[in-house]
């Protein structure tokens, strides 16, 4: 993969939750600034020219309109925004992108309260549409997570995975009658923009972390190294590379 001007903003630090993240788009050869989630990201990171923004359980008050505008303009001209979910994305607990200009262009509508659903049976991913994003990587064996931000996806965004949660009652398995957006695409000018609704870290990552059995030793520059399974890597890096292409 070629290397791409890539800006990640949240998930605590690169020795906390961001470590996963950061650590396999190291493996993956892109390269990337960080910004940890108790930083403001500043004017001249953003004014630098981005390929791909990256919002992973970054609150909002991280980014104030004015930094908004600049990211929804790049995207205009042809980057991309992929926000990830958790307790501080979307709305969440303390997110709170349910306005301003970055909600203006994902590709789902946020609450207006708190979406976050916990689901201590486990959630699978279901696919909605073929993608480039999904590969050919075995969604007929599809890993399980633990939770999601609850959002609605927008008229005219591509819907490509459904979150599905399980309900396991005296060890018989069934699916509750609603599906959720998990992953979804869309446009905003020239660029591209995405929402992934479940986290890429624990807790809400769940067994999806360790999807694969191969095993993949990963750390980012400055970061603590992680081993996650190498499906959960493949799944990253084709979604890193779709926005980034």
């Amino acid at each position: 993969m070629s290397t791409a001007r890539v800006i990640f903003m949240g998930d605590d630090s690169l020795d906390g939750a961001a470590a996963y993240l950061g650590g396999v788009m190291t493996h993956h050869g892109v390269e990337f600034t960080y910004v940890p989630s108790t930083r403001r990201a500043s004017q001249s990171l953003l004014d630098l020219g981005r390929s791909l923004f990256i919002v992973s359980d970054y609150p909002a008050k991280n980014l104030d309109t004015a930094a908004q505008r600049k990211i929804a303009a790049s995207v205009e001209k042809g980057s991309s925004l992929l926000m990830i979910g958790g307790w501080e994305s979307f709305h969440g607990l303390a997110g709170e992108y349910n306005e301003g200009p970055l909600a203006d262009i994902l590709p789902v509508e946020c609450k207006s309260d708190d979406d976050r659903v916990n689901w201590c049976q486990g959630v699978v991913p279901a696919v909605e549409a073929e993608h480039p994003v999904l590969g050919e990587l075995p969604w007929g064996e599809p890993p399980v997570f633990c939770g999601f931000n609850e959002t609605t996806l927008k008229q005219g965004a591509q819907l490509v995975l459904s979150a599905r949660p399980l309900i396991i009652r005296a060890m018989g398995l069934t699916y509750i009658d609603q599906r959720y957006p998990l992953l979804a695409f869309g446009t905003h000018g020239e660029g591209k923009t995405a929402a992934l609704t479940t986290d890429l870290a624990p807790h809400w990552v769940g067994g999806w972390v360790d999807w694969g059995l191969q095993r993949i030793r990963a750390q980012a520059p400055g970061g603590t190294e992680v081993e996650v399974g190498h499906y959960y890597a493949g799944f990253i890096g084709q979604l890193v590379r779709f926005l980034t292409d």
